[in-house]
């Protein structure tokens, strides 16, 4: 029980950098995605399509980050919260 803050901590750290590093990935070598949509957009100069995959990633960020929330509340009701 004491190691449970620390390892949910973890897993919302390795999300958020899982998300970007897809993200990265899409951009390097996919023909479909978020990444590969912004990479496309910047190289026709579309700063409204870029805008676009930036925010949606933006807002599964916020998601996730709000989901993992949640589950450490219900799994951890012990930790104080800031």
């Amino acid at each position: 029980p004491g190691a449970m803050p620390l390892i949910l901590t973890g897993v919302r750290l390795g999300i958020g950098l899982g998300l970007v590093l897809i993200s990265l990935a899409e951009i390097v070598g996919a023909k479909s995605g978020l990444g590969f949509m912004m990479w496309n957009a910047w190289e026709i100069l579309s700063v409204e399509t870029m805008y676009v995959g930036l925010i949606v990633i933006a807002f599964l960020g916020i998601a996730f980050t709000l989901i993992l929330t949640e589950v450490e509340r219900y799994l951890v009701p012990w930790k104080a919260s800031r």
